[in-house]
């Protein structure tokens, strides 16, 4: 990680930190950081190995379970509140996904919760997978050319899986056409959980070059550079534990850094001829040399 990179995720980490009573937006932590909300949310899941709204979840629940466990005279909503939540049931529901006990259980039985193995951070279950088996490979590609429509949405952690039909025709039409780079799906913005619906996504295909197109106008230029690049195989209700094995478990310990482009996914196999557990995914992550240059 470049002293820059360090330097803008201390100051949003810090931001965050001394807001966490307040509504607080991805946007918002971004421009605190001066950078763009697109880019600094790739930039922050790839070092923090979790999405800017799940870590300041996170962090409202630490300091809860602190202030718990510290100042018993405040009662459990002065808590709720003073940690950013809005209301009793919100705080009560979030602490008991996190922690297998309520606010109040916690509060009498703390041994009974379940904590992180973070020493520094036990109220944290953030830690970054250990698996070492991921292969990637460094491409450098051109440019290339996307033609997109866009969809929202995700399912069980998969995009996509609401608009299965219309989308595989799509898929189907698409796969005829000349001078095809690939089938692809694109990702502005991260999903908040495994279920959210208002995450964006695009698909459609790339090109070598942009050309006539009947069935989308929207292209997006895919710009040339360096690609971290893995295979998925298997079923695509599964791509998100690839993409985040590729986040929190590779790209911290690589030379590399985020490019601010979009990362997309390239689909190798037609699953109307292929074996589900043969289908296979290649995942694209836009990266340069740390420190190759500054960020915008």
């Amino acid at each position: 990680m470049s002293d820059r990179t360090r330097h803008r995720l201390e100051q949003a980490l810090l931001f965050i930190d001394h807001n966490l009573d307040k509504k607080l937006s991805a946007e918002q932590i971004a421009q605190h950081a001066c950078l763009s909300s697109f880019h600094f949310q790739r930039m922050f899941r790839a070092y923090l190995g979790e999405s800017v709204s799940q870590y300041v979840l996170h962090r409202r629940l630490e300091l809860a379970a602190r202030q718990l466990l510290t100042q018993p005279d405040l009662g459990v909503l002065d808590i709720a509140l003073c940690s950013g939540f809005e209301t009793h049931s919100a705080f009560t529901r979030a602490f008991r996904q996190q922690f297998s006990v309520s606010p109040s259980e916690f509060r009498l039985q703390p041994t009974k919760a379940e904590f992180s193995h973070d020493r520094s951070r036990p109220f944290l279950h953030t830690e970054t997978t250990k698996n070492p088996q991921l292969k990637v490979e460094i491409r450098s590609l051109p440019d290339l050319h996307y033609n997109y429509k866009s969809t929202q949405g995700t399912v069980d952690g998969t995009f996509l899986k609401q608009d299965q039909a219309t989308i595989a025709s799509d898929f189907q039409q698409l796969s005829q056409q000349p001078r095809l780079y690939g089938l692809a799906s694109a990702f502005p913005s991260s999903p908040q959980s495994l279920n959210d619906s208002h995450a964006n996504v695009l698909y459609g295909a790339i090109y070598p070059q942009q050309q006539a197109s009947s069935w989308s106008s929207n292209w997006l230029r895919i710009e040339t550079g360096l690609w971290a690049v893995c295979i998925h195989k298997g079923s695509y209700d599964y791509l998100y534990q690839t993409w985040n094995q590729a986040f929190r478990a590779w790209f911290p310990n690589s030379d590399y850094e985020l490019r601010d482009t979009l990362p997309f996914e390239l689909y190798l196999t037609s699953p109307a001829t292929t074996p589900e557990k043969d289908w296979l995914t290649q995942i694209y992550i836009p990266i340069k040399t740390a420190g190759s240059e500054q960020l915008t």
